[in-house]
């Protein structure tokens, strides 16, 4: 695979997130290429829906090899970009072959022709001239950028009332289904609860949840970063597979344009109504929603009033179901208007000692990664552990897996396969503990702890 060189995990990462993106950046290239060439066609040019057919192969051929590496298979810091570029190309992906079915339709002699055509290489990104492939030799008309939105019929539908210039952009931010669920989420008993109740059971039965049963239309997830808020947020997206999730983060709310912020939000909320039961989830609120201030600019004022207008204003009729939840690993600096709008506020603590147990154990197993611990050494692994969050212990977990490579020479590695490596002991993990510490300190864990005793609630 690696034309006979064996690399090591940190290069092997890098790797895999150069030839992902590679492929990524490709296929989105000669997919609007095809695009671009099969609308602005007339239907009968069989030529030059040919050209727009070979686009499409090719561009799907790029999208099927990009899908090959798994968000873990790359660096930490990568694995969100890579899952939500991922999660673009799967629509992509859809949407390409609906495109070229309906040309081979219509155009079966060309089809069988190309049943021929050689498959499309990705040249490693180590080597010093990838070479694209291009059957295009003449230039294009421009057009606007490409929805990767499977159906025109869906997509019109949650646009209707609101500016495409606005609305467009948001609708890259709707998830599909993840492959997360409740159950693989491991601890926070309480947020799981919560979220069952106010977004999960209502799918079930809607009439059921009514009156004082009625959920509540803001959730807010606070607490130390490295706990889960955005997973928990992918396992509600899985888990309601009839509802409409919205990742929003505040790249999406924002805009260089005067104005336009506010008209993003607007557009936002509309699609929700559109598309609706829909979750909206907004990572890192605080970067947008923080309390106002004498010293703000006046796009961030109108930001923030536009979004409290458009919370008020979700339920325009009882059977409205619309939920927003957001995370934040700093629910002090947040504006009390919009905490007002958040009435149900969960802490997303650190994992006590049997889930930093269960991960542990989890993660070992699940990675297929040897290790000798007996009962004793998992208690006092456990109680050094104490503080750490979920990122922080997958980390501490990586980097005690590493000890034993550094144990071996380049021609041990060379010729050693997985399960010839030492078990990981209670001493890997210590030594890993001197280069992985928690993030969150005492201090920062009292003050979100008292600010859940005073205005939210926690495990």
């Amino acid at each position: 695979m690696f034309a006979g060189k064996m690399l090591n995990p940190l290069k092997l990462e890098e790797h895999n997130y150069e030839t992902f993106n590679k492929a990524y950046m490709k296929s989105k290239q000669i997919l609007t290429e095809g695009i671009s060439i099969d609308e602005i066609s007339d239907k009968n040019d069989e030529q030059r829906k040919q050209i727009a057919m070979n686009k499409y192969r090719i561009s799907i051929e790029y999208i099927e090899k990009a899908l090959k590496i798994l968000p873990h298979e790359v660096h930490l810091e990568k694995r969100k970009e890579v899952a939500r570029n991922r999660e673009a190309m799967k629509r992509n992906l859809e949407a390409t072959r609906e495109r070229l079915g309906d040309l081979e339709k219509m155009f079966p002699s060309v089809r069988a022709r190309n049943l021929l055509r050689k498959p499309v290489q990705i040249v490693p990104p180590s080597s010093s001239k990838p070479q694209a492939v291009d059957i295009l030799n003449r230039p294009v008309v421009p057009r606007k950028r490409i929805i990767d939105s499977a159906n025109a019929r869906v997509r019109n539908n949650l646009l209707k009332g609101v500016d495409d210039k606005f609305g467009e952009p948001l609708l890259d931010e709707i998830l599909s289904q993840d492959d997360v669920r409740m159950s693989d989420i491991i601890g926070v008993e309480t947020a799981k609860q919560a979220l069952e109740e106010t977004v999960i059971l209502p799918t079930i039965n809607p009439t059921l949840f009514s009156g004082l049963r009625k959920p509540a239309r803001g959730i807010l997830l606070f607490g130390p970063p490295g706990n889960g808020k955005t997973l928990l947020a992918r396992a509600v997206a899985a888990e309601c597979g009839s509802m409409m999730f919205l990742n929003i983060t505040a790249a999406s709310l924002t805009s260089k344009w005067v104005g336009d912020a506010e008209k993003i939000v607007r557009a936002l909320f509309q699609i929700a109504r559109n598309g609706q039961p829909t979750v909206i989830f907004i990572d890192e609120i605080d970067s947008i929603l923080c309390e106002r201030s004498e010293k703000e600019t006046e796009v961030s004022r109108r930001l923030k009033t536009e979004f409290l207008i458009q919370m008020d204003g979700m339920y325009s009729t009882e059977d409205d179901r619309i939920l927003v939840i957001g995370a934040t690993n700093r629910p002090n600096e947040l504006d009390s208007a919009i905490l007002r709008r958040f009435p149900k506020r969960i802490l997303i603590d650190v994992p006590n000692a049997k889930a930093r147990l269960e991960l542990i154990v989890s993660l070992l197993q699940k990675t297929k990664t040897a290790f000798t611990l007996d009962s004793g050494q998992k208690q006092i692994l456990v109680e050094k552990t104490r503080g750490y969050s979920y990122s922080d212990l997958v980390a501490l977990c990586r980097e005690a897996a590493m000890v034993p490579i550094r144990d071996l020479s380049r021609k041990d590695i060379r010729n050693l396969t997985g399960t010839e490596i030492r078990p990981i002991t209670l001493k890997d993990f210590k030594i890993a503990m001197n280069a992985i510490k928690p993030t969150a300190n005492e201090e920062m864990l009292r003050k979100f702890r008292e600010y859940a005793a005073a205005t939210g609630q926690s495990d």
